[in-house]
C-alpha cells in the first residue's frame, strides 16, 4: 500500500511537495509492480484530489494490505537550516523537533469538512498528543524494522544525510492495521535538497531506495513466516471442520501468553493463538472464505478491537490472503 499527500503541502523555490511526493510513489509502485509481480500495488489516489486522513488508513485497511508507506516532504521554518531525510512511525513524540512534525501533518484534517474521525483530536494542541502518543501500534516492531531498512538505504545507497527513524502521533498512520511507516524524503526549502528531490536521477534515486527496502523487509518476513509462522494446537476448538489452509480474524497480540479463556477475551468466539515475530497473536475463527473472515472481522470491531484484521493461513503456515485465495481454488 502506497499513499501520497495530494494536498499542496509544503512549498520549494521551483515546485511543490504534492508534486514530488506523487513522482516518487509512481516510480516505487511501478518498480514492485515491475520485480515483483505477486504484490498488488494500491495507491490512495492517482490524482490531486484531496483525500482525509481517516480515509488513506481506511483504503489500506479495505484492501487488507500487507504494508502501508505514506510519502512526504519536509519543510523548516528557516529555509536551508535543516536536510536530510528521515522516516517515522506511530508512537511519543520524544522531542520537540518531532512534534512539529507531526502537528504540520496531521493539520490536514482542517481542511476536511467532517473531523468526527478523529475524536475531536486538535492537531494544533500539545496536550492532545500526549494522549494520543498513548496509541501504539500492533505492528510497532515491524514498522521500525521496515524504516530501519528505509533509512538505511537513504543513508548508504543514496547518500542522503540521514536523520533517522522517528517516532511520533500521525493520524495517517494512527488506524492502520498493518505495518506503517511515514517518509520524511527531505527538505523542499532546502534549496539543495529541492533541486535534488526535483531532478529525474533524484526521485529515480529515492524511489528505488524505497523498492529495496521494501524488497528487503518483504523476503525476510516471508523467510520468518514460512519457519516461524505455524499457529500453537488451539486452547478452544475453532472450526474443527476447516483443514490447514484458511482465513482467520486476529485481533490482539500480547508479548506475554494468556489463555484463551481470559476475561479480556469476554464475548469472542473461537478463540485460537500464534506466536509470530516474538508475539503472542489471537484470532477468532476459521474460515474458507474471506468474506466469511470479514464477517468475523466486522463482529470484533463491533466489540471494540478496531483493528481486528484478516490473516491467512496455508498449509498450516502464515501466509498471504493472495496464497490462501489460489490454494483454496485447487
Amino acid at each position: 500500500m502506497i499513499e501520497r499527500k495530494i494536498s499542496t503541502g509544503a512549498l520549494g523555490k521551483v515546485t511543490t511537495e504534492k508534486a514530488l511526493n506523487l513522482a516518487v510513489a509512481l516510480k516505487f509502485g511501478a518498480y514492485i509492480e515491475e520485480n515483483l509481480p505477486d504484490v498488488k500495488v494500491i495507491y490512495t489516489r492517482k490524482t490531486d484530489k484531496f483525500i482525509e486522513l481517516s480515509e488513506r488508513a481506511n483504503i489500506a485497511n479495505r484492501n487488507n494490505a500487507d504494508v502501508f508507506v505514506s510519502i512526504h516532504c519536509n519543510s523548516t521554518e528557516t529555509p536551508n537550516s535543516a536536510s536530510g531525510a528521515e522516516t517515522f512511525v506511530m508512537g511519543e513524540s520524544k522531542n520537540e523537533k518531532n512534534l512539529a512534525v507531526a502537528k504540520k501533518e496531521n493539520a490536514a484534517i482542517l481542511l476536511e469538512d467532517n473531523t468526527d474521525a478523529y475524536d475531536n483530536f486538535d492537531p494544533n494542541s500539545t496536550e492532545a498528543y500526549i494522549i494520543f502518543s498513548l496509541t501504539q501500534s500492533l505492528y510497532q516492531s515491524q514498522s521500525l524494522d521496515l524504516a530501519g531498512k528505509v533509512q538505511n538505504q537513504f543513508g548508504k545507497k543514496v547518500g542522503r544525510h540521514d536523520r533517522g527513524v522517528q517516532q511520533a502521533g500521525f493520524l495517517v498512520l494512527w488506524k492502520t492495521a498493518m505495518p506503517s511507516i511515514l517518509v520524511e524524503l527531505g527538505f523542499i526549502n532546502n534549496n539543495k535538497e529541492e533541486q535534488f528531490l526535483n531532478s529525474e536521477k533524484g526521485q529515480t534515486q529515492m524511489a528505488l531506495a524505497l523498492y529495496r527496502a521494501f524488497e528487503e523487509y518483504k523476503r525476510e518476513f516471508e523467510s520468518e513466516n514460512h519457519t516461524s509462522g505455524q499457529p500453537e494446537v488451539s486452547e478452544k476448538p475453532a472450526n474443527s471442520n476447516v483443514g490447514n489452509t484458511y482465513f482467520t480474524v486476529q485481533f490482539a497480540s500480547r508479548d506475554k501468553k494468556v489463555a484463551s479463556t481470559n476475561k479480556a477475551f469476554s464475548g469472542v468466539k473461537e478463540v485460537d493463538v500464534y506466536e509470530y515475530n516474538g508475539a503472542f497473536r489471537y484470532v477468532s475463527g476459521k474460515f474458507t472464505s474471506k468474506d466469511a473472515a470479514t464477517k468475523r472481522q466486522n463482529e470484533l470491531r463491533s466489540l471494540g478491537y478496531k483493528d481486528a484484521f484478516v490473516v491467512a493461513f496455508v498449509n498450516g503456515e502464515r501466509g498471504t490472503i493472495k496464497q490462501a485465495e489460489e490454494a483454496l481454488k485447487k
